[in-house]
């Protein structure tokens, strides 16, 4: 009888430890950072060794080679990248990496939005005002290695000056452009530059495309710092983000993940100030 009892206990130790490492196999992690003209860059191996994630979606990141070798030295490959402007005469993007033991790279495209007439005014003002980069949109397409599925990934980088109507216009047209079942796994992710009114528009143009917000419990994403990160402004941006600060105090919030497919476990603001914005950190099970 003790016999029966012992073995009954081994199995279900061994049981419970297969479900733990299981569910371990089927987390999916993601980082969105805006690393500020690279200025995280260098600090990002902080971040990456507490917290592993699956991918790491970066914008207003430098797109040359030893960048991108820099990061990938942390163990993770180069899925894609998409230039958006140069500064400093050097060039940015946004940048998509990802863990080769958890996933396979499949395809990836970048989303030409273009200028309609409506936005030159805008345009125009961005020059002025020295924030004259692109919006961009990278997607990327990824298997994951235990479930196999598939999972695509798009890494947003919008423009500062705007309206949030245009931005809505922009992400719509991206999310048609994506063209997958509502059945498939989606992150969108990143800088989408959405200031904090017509917020109710922005969930239901998601809601249409079966699309829930993974940073509903972050209320800022974004903090200007005068200890050297705003340097790198030139004078219009170190005064336009003194009236944001002025304006809007603590509760700016321009970074989101949007996800469909997968159940949330947690989202996290990473807490560290190499750049205006923080990273943020959201956990799904896939």
């Amino acid at each position: 009888m003790k016999k029966v009892i012992h073995n009954w206990w081994i199995t279900l130790f061994i049981l419970l430890n297969k479900l733990i490492q299981y569910n371990i196999l089927m987390n999916l992690s993601l980082l969105t950072y805006n690393t500020l003209f690279n200025n995280a860059a260098d600090k990002i191996d902080e971040v990456i060794d507490k917290y592993h994630p699956d991918i790491v979606c970066l914008q207003e990141a430098l797109t040359n080679d030893n960048n991108v070798k820099n990061i990938e030295k942390l163990g993770y490959k180069l899925a894609d990248f998409a230039n958006s402007f140069i500064k400093f005469g050097k060039i940015f993007g946004v940048i998509t990496f990802y863990n080769p033991k958890t996933l396979i790279f499949n395809d990836s495209f970048t989303l030409n939005l273009g200028i309609n007439p409506i936005e030159y005014f805008f345009y125009l003002l961005q020059v002025i005002l020295g924030y004259n980069k692109p919006k961009t949109i990278l997607k990327t397409d990824f298997i994951h290695k235990s479930t196999k599925k598939r999972i695509a990934i798009c890494n947003v980088h919008l423009y500062v000056i705007g309206s949030n109507e245009l931005r809505i216009k922009h992400i719509n047209k991206a999310l048609k452009s994506v063209n997958l079942s509502k059945k498939e796994p989606l992150i969108i992710c990143g800088d989408f530059n959405y200031f904090p009114y017509r917020r109710k528009r922005l969930e239901r143009m998601m809601a249409r495309y079966h699309l829930k917000e993974a940073t509903k419990n972050i209320e800022q994403t974004i903090k200007f710092s005068y200890d050297g990160l705003s340097e790198k402004f030139s004078f219009f941006q170190r005064f336009f983000s003194k009236f944001i600060n002025k304006v809007f105090a603590n509760g700016l919030k321009i970074d989101y993940v949007f996800y469909r497919v997968l159940r949330l476990k947690k989202t996290e603001r990473i807490e560290t100030h190499s750049s205006d914005h923080y990273p943020i950190i959201s956990i799904f099970d896939i």
